[in-house]
């Protein structure tokens, strides 16, 4: 599965702007009513809005040999967040197969660096902001998330990836994931709860339709061919 496009609300475009464009360099472009990101081959839309007490989760795939550099990159920018052992890196079970920071941007929501093993770039040399590859995860918070996790696979041809819970069930693949919340649950490794009021994402997935699994939640999805879903995974 891969993640195309993204939209949701930020409280102050201009600010956004210096975030992601002027601190974090990512090409941008902004008009009277929107900022659009490009993040790699995929594309942030924030739109401003009403301020939301839920916040919103993205996670970035990085090449899986620069995670230290793009993390000595991260902190001379942003404060890199802790849990509550005080780590400020994380290396996820063994299916994930992965290692990722986290850090918030200016209306709170929590961003994700992650490399992924199992996809073969190994691009070196120090961290820049053009080799952010990809939107890889978007957190969708719910009111019933078994029930979207099985609505994702009817509609839009999504397994389950790795053990879930009542609260929490990722959907895709390592390439993009769409992480099923429980609406509230507090995005890792922080207790800042989830449930934008406004979130549209459009994805290449098993097939094509769209889902609405919550008000104000659309995901768009057309059919992406086996041979592009499986480009840059390792094998074993």
């Amino acid at each position: 599965m891969r993640i195309l496009s993204v939209e949701f609300e930020t409280e102050d475009l201009p600010r956004a702007e210096r975030f992601y464009g002027s601190l974090f360099g990512l090409p941008t472009r902004r008009d009277d009513h929107a900022l659009t990101i490009r993040v790699g081959s995929s594309t942030l839309t924030l739109k401003e809005g009403p301020r939301d007490q839920g916040k919103q989760h993205l996670a970035f795939t990085i090449p899986r040999l620069m995670f230290d550099s793009a993390k000595e990159w991260t902190a001379q920018r942003v404060p890199l967040l802790l849990d509550v052992d005080g780590r400020d890196e994380f290396e996820t079970s063994p299916h994930w197969n992965a290692h990722s920071l986290y850090f918030a941007d200016p209306d709170g929501n929590i961003l994700e660096f992650i490399i992924r093993r199992d996809i073969l770039d190994d691009q070196g040399g120090p961290f820049q902001p053009e080799h952010v590859r990809c939107i890889s995860e978007v957190g969708i918070a719910v009111d019933d998330v078994p029930e979207i996790a099985a609505s994702a696979k009817q509609v839009l041809g999504l397994d389950a990836y790795g053990g879930g819970a009542p609260t929490f069930q990722p959907v895709g693949d390592p390439q993009g994931l769409l992480i099923l919340v429980k609406r509230g649950r507090s995005w890792f490794p922080t207790a800042t709860p989830s449930g934008p009021r406004h979130l549209v994402l459009h994805i290449e997935g098993g097939s094509t339709g769209t889902l609405e699994p919550a008000p104000g939640t659309i995901i768009h999805s057309h059919e992406l061919s086996a041979s592009s879903s499986d480009r840059g995974l390792a094998t074993a």
